[in-house]
């Protein structure tokens, strides 16, 4: 399924906020992505119709099985190519921004590749604190 950049996102952000506080609602991703709530809520229409979420009662948000795959493939090339920046030299602040643009234009190919070589020797000594290990 292809999907754009901004589903991306909206599927990143779930999974990020399912993680750090248990629940997710409407308001949630508004405040995380910095957008309006009727845009969440444009957004999230189009999630539910992908069948990538559904919400329950309450207003929660779930991620679906294949909205939560689509969401940890997102996250595990922001996160990998953040690293990667940050490995290189470039300061975290900028590296987390650049990966947010960088994650939606990567194939998973050319990240597979990417793995590969930051879990190489050659990177081995200069990832972040707490990323060392194979």
């Amino acid at each position: 399924m292809t999907i754009g950049n901004s589903t991306e996102d909206y599927l990143k952000s779930i999974l990020v906020l399912q993680v750090k506080q248990g629940s997710v609602r409407s308001v949630d991703v508004a405040k995380e992505l910095g957008v309006t709530r009727p845009s969440v809520c444009t957004a999230m229409k189009k999630l539910r119709e992908k069948k990538l979420i559904r919400d329950d009662a309450s207003g929660t948000i779930h991620l679906t099985k294949a909205g939560k795959k689509l969401a940890e493939e997102v996250v595990k090339k922001h996160t990998l190519i953040k690293n990667f920046l940050i490995s290189i030299g470039v300061n975290e602040r900028t590296a987390a921004s650049e990966a947010c643009r960088i994650e939606h234009a990567i194939g998973n190919e050319t990240c597979e590749r990417l793995q590969e070589l930051y879990e190489s020797r050659l990177f081995t000594d200069a990832r972040p604190e707490g990323e060392h290990g194979a």
